[in-house]
């Protein structure tokens, strides 16, 4: 009796220790809103892999893509701070408005996309290479970038809202 008590006891604690090792992802991300003022402070850092296909013509792209969450009195800013080949990033709000960007300027080809205010919910984020395909099919490339939310326009991480593409329905 007190054999099979101490094994239903270790087969209890191995199994919470499985548990507790998990780890849970999932396509949408949350980040709380920031008041700090360095450049993507307080931000969710997170890594994009975007493939490309070895046995179809043309690598057929496949993209890095997630929904992050904003609000009306917050600008969202993702800002992709490393990448091995030239990317693009584009942002759909929940009400059709789309931003995209391929590059800072001339000189600093990563994207940074600054939503000023939006509308409340989840946005869908793409991070592809830039045209979309590639001249090397079965490829593995990759992007660091960061997501964040911050509480006031005037923030540094604010600064330089990104134009819309497209506007969404009003």
């Amino acid at each position: 009796m007190k054999r099979q008590f101490a094994r239903r006891i270790a087969t209890a604690l191995g199994a919470g220790l499985l548990m507790a090792g998990q780890a849970w992802a999932g396509s949408i991300i949350w980040t709380p809103p920031s008041a700090c003022t360095s450049l993507n402070c307080d931000a969710t850092v997170l890594h994009a892999n975007v493939t490309t296909s070895s046995t179809n013509p043309g690598g057929s792209v496949e993209p890095f893509v997630l929904q992050v969450h904003s609000s009306p009195q917050y600008c969202l800013r993702l800002d992709v701070f490393n990448q091995s080949a030239r990317m693009q990033v584009v942002i759909v709000a929940p009400d059709g408005t789309v931003w995209r960007n391929f590059g800072r300027s001339a000189a600093d080809p990563r994207p940074l996309v600054v939503v000023p205010r939006g509308v409340q919910g989840w946005y869908t984020v793409q991070i592809s290479l830039l045209g979309g395909s590639t001249p090397t099919p079965g490829v593995h490339y990759n992007a660091d970038f960061a997501y964040g939310r911050y509480t006031s326009l005037s923030n540094p991480n604010c600064a330089n809202p990104t134009p819309p593409l497209a506007a969404g329905a009003e």
